[in-house]
């Protein structure tokens, strides 16, 4: 993956140059340098901190939507921001403690690498492809959902395989991948009430 680091001071020399080629990329996974056109699976994820209210466990309330955070040119740029499958809230994560750190064995970090390297080419996509019932989503809705559901059934269940895999393992994936795509919506729905509505979708398992 590509991991933007403290999105929201990002600058770009040439944002509308930049943010059309990460939307053709984010859409289509072709990119050009020069004359040359490439494909590539890098995910791209942007990190970054909002403001939060400690108490109450949410954001600041001085944010009219949740992408007000990012450069001025992704964050009111509906056609990019639409392009993002997930938003993951960092305010309702733990922070890490002492006592969350191992004390036996673990992999060193060149082993996991291969280990994830090796997953990737294990397409759980069909998996949900053939046992989501998404009726009634938008094909940008299906894609993130479905991508991002794939990629928790791999980490969560690299043992298993696609014929093997059980309902109760394939619904806390497929709901997590509906929350996180349904925040995305939502915060699109408050940037452009014209264009989109509030999530409000579920996906059921046939």
């Amino acid at each position: 993956m590509v991991f933007f680091d403290e999105i929201a001071s990002t600058s770009f020399s040439d944002p509308e140059a930049t943010i059309s080629v990460l939307k053709d990329y984010m859409q289509t996974g072709h990119f050009s340098r020069g004359p040359l056109e490439f494909t590539a699976q890098a995910s791209i994820v942007l990190g970054g901190n909002i403001d939060s209210d400690l108490e109450r466990k949410a954001p600041s309330s001085r944010y009219r939507h949740l992408f007000e955070s990012l450069p001025p040119e992704l964050g009111a740029d509906t056609a990019f921001l639409d392009r993002l499958h997930a938003f993951l809230p960092g305010w309702e994560l733990p922070k890490i403690q002492p006592e969350n750190y191992a004390q036996g064995y673990g992999f060193i970090t060149d082993y996991l690498a291969e280990i994830f390297n090796r997953l990737r080419r294990r397409n759980y996509q069909t998996v949900i492809n053939a046992r989501a019932d998404f009726s009634g989503l938008t094909g940008r809705n299906q894609d993130a959902i479905r991508k991002t559901a794939a990629g928790l059934l791999k980490l969560i269940h690299p043992h298993r395989t696609a014929d093997d895999l059980l309902d109760k393992e394939i619904r806390p994936c497929l709901d997590l991948a509906v929350e996180c795509r349904g925040r995305v919506v939502d915060q699109l729905a408050v940037l452009a009430p014209t264009e989109f509505r509030p999530a409000g979708f579920e996906v059921g398992i046939k």
